[in-house]
Formats: C-alpha cells, sequence, structure tokens
C-alpha cells in the first residue's frame, strides 16, 4: 500500500455553504471581543430599541423574549471591559517596569516575576510580555455604569401598553418582577477583581402576550437602560430563550430529535408552559411548517432545594421540562422550532453530514493547541497563532535535578497540590533540552504531559476510534497538515501529542513527566518568558506512556512498520524503567488517571496486547482483581473488547459486565431531565463516551447510541445556557479560557470543549466560586444545568486536550462512524 484512497472529507477543508450561512455566520464565541456581538442571537429586525456593541456607557439592552404566556424575559448587559490585543512596545523615557510576584529558581535564586506592568506618566500601560520585552497587553479598564439593581427589581420601573392588544391598552406595571444575573467578563482592573454583569429581569403581567401583536416596553423611574423597546409579538421568529434545542443539527437518522422548553425565573420559580399544547418544525428562511406535534411534560419542577442540591448525581431542576419530539422529521434543511404563542428556537440542520461535521470541528481543537508550530489557515477557518516553544526561536527548557525535584522533607506530597514549587527548586540553570517541542498544550497553562494532566487519555481517545473501525477512519479526513500521508489523521493527531514524548525518552528508557513551567502563566505561549522545564519520570509516567505507545505501535505497523517499532521498542524500555525505578514517587497520585496501580495494570494489559507475552498477561489479570471498580474501567474498556482467543474467558466476563453496568447508569441519566445527569467528574460533565461505546460495540443495542446522540445534543445546545459549549458549533457558543486568542485579538480557536456547568453543592471545585460576586440568587440556589458562568475562571470554561476535548471528539465521530460506515 503507497499511498491510501482519498479521503471522505468533510469540508473539503473549507465549510460548505449551508453549514456557513446558519452557523458560522456567528463567529467564535468571545465575552468582549471586537471580534463578535457582545450577545450571540440579537434580532434589532424585530425588536427596535435592542442595542449591539459593548455597554461602555449606559446599560444596553440585548433581548426580550417571551418566557411564559404573561412574562416577558428581558436581557441587559452592563458594563464592558474590553479585550484589546497585544501592541508593540516602544520605550519611552520616564517607563518603570513594576515587577511584582516574583518567583525564584535554580540553585542560583534567579528570579521570574509574574507580573511586569510598564508604568507610564504615573498611570498603568499594560503587561510587559516576550524575551525581548517588546509587546505588552493593555491594561484592562472597567468601563460603562452598572445596572441600577434598585431600578431593575421595582415594578414602577416597567410598563406595557400596546395599541393592539385591549390588555394593554393602558400601560400596565408587572405584578412580579424577579432577576437574573451573572457575571460575564471578570478581570483585574487597577488591581482589583473587577466584572461585569448580564442581568435578565422578568416581569410578570396581569394578561398574556397575543400573538401578532405590537407592544411597547417602556422603561421608568428614572432609568439609565433608554426609553424602552418596540416588538411585534412574532412568535413565529422572534426566539425564546425558554425553547432549547441542539443548535448544530441532527442526523436524519437519529433516534431522537427532541426540543425542550423550560425556563427557571429565578425567585419567580418556574416557568407555566403547561398551556402550550402544540409545536410546529418550520423551514427557517421561508417559514413553512413542515411538521407539528405534541408538547408533553417531561420532567415536573423540584422545589424542594435540598433535593436538588443533593448530591452529583441528583437529576432535580427547579423547572419543568417539556418535550417536543419531531423525531419521525428527516427532511434535510435548515428548521427552527415554534412554539404557538411562546416563539421560536435557535436555527438547526438535518443532514447527513452533522455528526461529521462537529467530529471534524473537535478535532480542529487539538489541532489548534498543537505546540511548537505555527497554526492557522488552511487548517482553521480563520484562527492563527505563531509557532511557540521551539527551541530554534530562542525558547529554552530546563532540566530538572531528579533529588531535589523527589526531595520529600522539602516537599512533603500532602502540602504540594501541584510541582510548580520542585520545578522551581530543581531547575538546573545552565541546561537546555531542545528535544522538548511538539505536543499538545492545555488552555491557558500550556503544560504538556503525561503526568499531571494525562494527554495519553487523549491518545487513547484518538487510537480507540481507529480500532473500532480503521476503514472509516482511513477515509475521515480532519484536514491537519499530514492528511496527505499515508496514515489515518486520527493516528496522525496522536503522533503529534506522543513524538513529544519518545524524544525525550531518557538513555535508561525513562520517559518525563511534562513539560511545565513554574507557575501557571499569563503570557502568550510564543512570548513566553516564564522558566519552563522537563520534569522527571515516575513509574506511573512510564505505564501510562507504555499502555498508550504499545496501543499506538499496533495502529501504526500497516501504515508505517519502522515507527511501529520505534514506539514498540520504547514502550519497553519503559516498562523496564519503572520495575528498575518503583521506588521513585508519584507526586500526582491524585490526579485523575493517575493512580500507580491503575497506570501499571494498564500498561501490563497493553504489554501484553503488543507483545502475546503471557507473562503480562498473568501480571495484569492479578493487579486487576485489586483495584477498584473505578480504577479498573479503563483495562475493561479495551479487555472486555478483545478477541476471545486472546483472554481469560472469566476475567472477560467480568469485565463486560462491568462496561455494561457502568453503560447502563449511564443510560438511565439520560433518561432524565436535560438527558444528561451530572457526573461524579468535573472532567466529564459535558461528554463521558467511553463505556457507552464500547458497550455498543460489544451488543450493538441502539439504546447505547440512543444515549450518546442525548450527551451530545446537551453540549450542543439543548441546554439553559442555549448554548454550544464547543467553539465553532453552533449559533451561540460559551467563551473558553484560552489566552492566546485573546492577545492576538482573534475569535477564538474552533473546537475548545468547556467543563461546563457545575452541581453547587459537593463539587470539591465549588467551594471557591463564592468569590464571585455579584450573582443573583446566590450561586448554590441555581440549577445545576444553568450553574455556568462566561467569567474567566478554570471550574467553567477552561478545558484539557485530553478529557473533554478529545471525549467530545470521541463522541462525535462514533456518531458519524455509526451514521455512515465504512
Amino acid at each position: 500500500m503507497n499511498s491510501r484512497s482519498p479521503k471522505n472529507r468533510p469540508f473539503s477543508r473549507s465549510v460548505p455553504a449551508a453549514l456557513a450561512l446558519v452557523f458560522l455566520a456567528a463567529p467564535a464565541a468571545s465575552a468582549q471581543s471586537p471580534f463578535v456581538p457582545p450577545f450571540q442571537g440579537l434580532q434589532p429586525d424585530l425588536i427596535q430599541g435592542v442595542q449591539d456593541g459593548l455597554a461602555t456607557g449606559d446599560p444596553k439592552v440585548r433581548h426580550v423574549y417571551v418566557a411564559a404566556p404573561d412574562t416577558l424575559g428581558v436581557i441587559i448587559d452592563a458594563q464592558a471591559i474590553p479585550y484589546r490585543p497585544l501592541e508593540k512596545y516602544e520605550k519611552q523615557p520616564g517607563d518603570q517596569i513594576r515587577e511584582t510576584r516574583p518567583h525564584s529558581y535554580g540553585q542560583e535564586g534567579k528570579q521570574y516575576f509574574r507580573g511586569r506592568t510598564i508604568i507610564r506618566d504615573g498611570k498603568t500601560l499594560g503587561e510587559i510580555f516576550g524575551p525581548k520585552q517588546d509587546h505588552y497587553s493593555p491594561a484592562y479598564t472597567l468601563e460603562g455604569e452598572p445596572l441600577d439593581l434598585e431600578w431593575a427589581d421595582n415594578k414602577a420601573s416597567f410598563a406595557l401598553s400596546s395599541p393592539d392588544d385591549p390588555a394593554f391598552r393602558q400601560a400596565t406595571s408587572p405584578v412580579e418582577v424577579s432577576r437574573k444575573t451573572k457575571p460575564e467578563v471578570r478581570e483585574y482592573v487597577g488591581g482589583q477583581r473587577e466584572s461585569t454583569y448580564r442581568h435578565e429581569v422578568f416581569l410578570k403581567f396581569p394578561e398574556p402576550l397575543t400573538p401578532g401583536l405590537r407592544y411597547q416596553l417602556a422603561f421608568e423611574n428614572g432609568s439609565k437602560v433608554g426609553p424602552g423597546v418596540t416588538f411585534t409579538f412574532d412568535d413565529r421568529r422572534l426566539r425564546s430563550e425558554a425553547i432549547q434545542v441542539n443548535l448544530h443539527g441532527y442526523h436524519p437518522e437519529d433516534q431522537e430529535k427532541i426540543a425542550l422548553a423550560g425556563r427557571w425565573l429565578s425567585e419567580g420559580g418556574d416557568a407555566d408552559l403547561s398551556g402550550y399544547k402544540t409545536f410546529e418544525i418550520v423551514e427557517d428562511r421561508t417559514g413553512e411548517v413542515v411538521f407539528k406535534g405534541d408538547v408533553t411534560l417531561q420532567t415536573p419542577a423540584s422545589f424542594d432545594l435540598a433535593e436538588v442540591q443533593r448530591d452529583l448525581e441528583s437529576d432535580a431542576l427547579t423547572m419543568s421540562l417539556y418535550a417536543m419530539d419531531f423525531s419521525k422529521f428527516s427532511r434535510p434543511g435548515v428548521y427552527r422550532v415554534v412554539v404557538p404563542g411562546l416563539g421560536s428556537s435557535f436555527p438547526f440542520r438535518i443532514d447527513d453530514r452533522v455528526w461529521r461535521d462537529a467530529a471534524f470541528i473537535a478535532a480542529k481543537g487539538l489541532y489548534t493547541h498543537r505546540a511548537s508550530t505555527e497554526v492557522g489557515p488552511p487548517y482553521t477557518s480563520g484562527y492563527k497563532r505563531p509557532r511557540n516553544f521551539h527551541h530554534a526561536d530562542g525558547f529554552r527548557t530546563y532540566k530538572i535535578d531528579p533529588e531535589i525535584f523527589y526531595d520529600e522533607k522539602r516537599f512533603p506530597k500532602e502540602t504540594t497540590p501541584n510541582a510548580f514549587g520542585r520545578i522551581q527548586a530543581a531547575i538546573l540553570d545552565d541546561t537546555d533540552e531542545p528535544k522538548a517541542w511538539g505536543g499538545w498544550h492545555d488552555a491557558a497553562d500550556y503544560d504538556r504531559s503525561i503526568l499531571p494532566q494525562v494527554h495519553t487519555l487523549g491518545v487513547h481517545a484518538l487510537l480507540d476510534l481507529y480500532d473500532s473501525d480503521p476503514a472509516f477512519y482511513e477515509k475521515f479526513d480532519l484536514g491537519i497538515p499530514e492528511s496527505d500521508n499515508r496514515i489515518p489523521d486520527v493516528i496522525d493527531e496522536a503522533l503529534w501529542c506522543m513524538d513529544l514524548f519518545l524524544r525525550l525518552q531518557q538513555p535508561d528508557g525513562g520517559i518525563p513527566s511534562a513539560v511545565e513551567s513554574i507557575e501557571h502563566p499569563n503570557e502568550p505561549s510564543w512570548l513566553l518568558l516564564q522558566p519552563t522545564a522537563v520534569t522527571p519520570p515516575t513509574p506511573a509516567t512510564c505505564h501510562l506512556y507504555a499502555a498508550a505507545a504499545a496501543q499506538l505501535a499496533l495502529a501504526l505497523r500497516k501504515y508505517d512498520p519502522a515507527r511501529a517499532e520505534a514506539y514498540r521498542t520504547s514502550a519497553l524500555r519503559a516498562m523496564e524503567w519503572a520495575e528498575k525505578n518503583q521506588s521513585v514517587p508519584n507526586i500526582y497520585d491524585s490526579r485523575p488517571g493517575a493512580n500507580s496501580a491503575e497506570a501499571e495494570n494498564f500498561a501490563d494489559l497493553w504489554m501484553y496486547r503488543l507483545t502475546a507475552d503471557q507473562k503480562w498477561h498473568t501480571q495484569f489479570k492479578k493487579s486487576l482483581a485489586d483495584l477498584s471498580p473505578e480504577n479498573a474501567l479503563r483495562a475493561n474498556l479495551v479487555y472486555s473488547l478483545m478477541p476471545a482467543d486472546q483472554v481469560d474467558a472469566a476475567v472477560q466476563k467480568k469485565a463486560r459486565e462491568a462496561i455494561i453496568r457502568g453503560a447502563e447508569a449511564q443510560v438511565a441519566r439520560t433518561n432524565q431531565t436535560f438527558n444528561l445527569g451530572p457526573s461524579r467528574n468535573w472532567w466529564h460533565r459535558i461528554a463521558n463516551p467511553p463505556e457507552l461505546i464500547a458497550a455498543h460495540r460489544l451488543t450493538g443495542d441502539p439504546k447505547y447510541l440512543r444515549a450518546l446522540q442525548r450527551m451530545a445534543q446537551f453540549s450542543l445546545g439543548r441546554n439553559p445556557q442555549n448554548a454550544s459549549y464547543t467553539t465553532g458549533l453552533g449559533a451561540r457558543q460559551v467563551v473558553p479560557f484560552n489566552l492566546d486568542a485573546h492577545y492576538l485579538g482573534v475569535p477564538y480557536p474552533e473546537g475548545v470543549t468547556t467543563w461546563g456547568p457545575i452541581v453547587p453543592t459537593r463539587d470539591p471545585n465549588a467551594a471557591p466560586l463564592q468569590s464571585l460576586d455579584g450573582i443573583h440568587p446566590p450561586w448554590r440556589e441555581w440549577p445545576w444545568a444553568e450553574s455556568y458562568f462566561n467569567v474567566r475562571d478554570y471550574r467553567f470554561n477552561e478545558y484539557t486536550v485530553a478529557t473533554n476535548m478529545a471525549f467530545v471528539l470521541m463522541m462525535h465521530a462514533y456518531l458519524a462512524q455509526q451514521a455512515d460506515p465504512s
């Protein structure tokens, strides 16, 4: 085989016209970027008085919609912290550089200052960046007037009138006002954390609004929000935030196509939508009705706050959800859901490339997080980032003294939650590691790691896809630079991660744990000045690497035997190092996937698959029995799918039973509320597909595929945010924590999936959220599915390439594969 067949390219490296028209017309999400509307979904043609642009003056009205027959929702943005791209710094006489937040590193006690602020004429110009100190990020400014909350909560501030509706011939004040307030942008301004806010004010009137009639909502009582808005209640087009739909779309053969209706009105409680009995699917451009169905109550609201907040597995919500099932409709096109008397949804598509396109975009997320290479067109739709972390550009990566790094007297494990202090102390001043280029980097941390971030999980996700249907993935073009070689693209993307660690393998076989900086960076990746080092091996690191290298070696045999053999040899050497160095501590053992016993067991299994040597099989079976069900999951996923002639039948039977149990639990969760029960793991809130995929491969039962489809639909917009959690998918998207795009002043890279909403109770990462002031009602009273805030905060909109991003790709690609098998 000298070359592979032309791949079935989802976009032919460009966006199809229909998709571009509906979904890419709205640029990638950014909270207050100059490249995107601050409010995605403005309808100025229907509502006179709504305003685009940053709220740098008075608060701005973004949208007015019907939230219940007698209730209007009014969305108001107040204040702005404009994001401005980097500028070239030219020093002027009198300029001072104020250095703060010092970190000492190396044996010589050198200092790195995380804060380097330019002071000009007594004022802060911005933060200076780069090895040459020749770029700066303009200082943040908080601009505009805050919303007067007393005014917003006062019934006398609002009056609804109509020249057409007799019930509102006289201006009428609401009988009840309630409000939701969320921070939108949160940055340091003048040394203090400041936030801008989005307010959603709910106005309950004594009578319902009538479709087709004109209304004027006046803002009175000293309003600074303007005089008000006028609109025709066009329930065929006026979008209601109470209607939630998969914004990306549906495959014609998806088992379920279900939109949801429901709204939590804060102190106003559950929106009463019980009077809406029918819905319609209308063609987006013409408004032609192509399908009609019934609105049915899916889940009644729970008003027991203790039940709503019970634990991470509680699915209770303080809102009722109504289902609108159009599964029988499959004609390709672009449509909206219309509930007569309530309003319209965002547009969505039905076509046979939906899941392929979703997988293609998700794969872009991995490509745009490749380190040490320039990324951009023609491999992206617009995002462009310079090459970063490359020795040829003068970037230096230090080596580490392992004795200092692992000094337990200096660094008691229980007081060292991360490796930053160890790296600072253990850097060898006069060293450099020129092979430390490549790999994927996470979010704004830029770490490329086996531990602590377990990027090998992303490698396994890609290779598991390949193993599930090699013929399909031989044709599946991800639009990456390697797309024209003879290796399937999912393997090529895995290689970009793994080749870094193959290059860094030590002469004794040890695999370094990470390429990581001495603290969380706050700089552009391509201008990083922060000292960065290669951290030393642990047995767990070597085991995790060996497992991924073994799977990669098996996948490569058909396409590149020489590289396959290189990974085979490397995996064996890593296993030897782990065996000889068992006393080296795993300082990352509390991180997801980093458990030492789990890593060794998983590596033994993959070494058995690679070599067919029974010694590995024996070791695997012996250690498997000692693992908890949670820590045995990854091994069970692999062993359950192995051929019968390669396994112990009794062990495989138990593995399959465990996988089916886990998959059944996920099926049960997707039968509830938003069809996505909260996950125990904060990094699996949006997508956790491995068990469902394995169960489907084992049984062929369509219920597991249906559960995957439901899981995907929540993350693609069928949620209270009415927003996709993946950039590049859907007309409204959440904001990822991506510093590079911010500093470049460009739209965020496509294919980034954020963590998603947090359950406001026992989540260990939740406690500090009390510091997010200004949230109303108090954060712990919010329904879990709506507990997401666009602030730049790791608990919501950070991400890792290996878990949520790679798992979203895995989910979308498997659905594409099932919809269009090879």
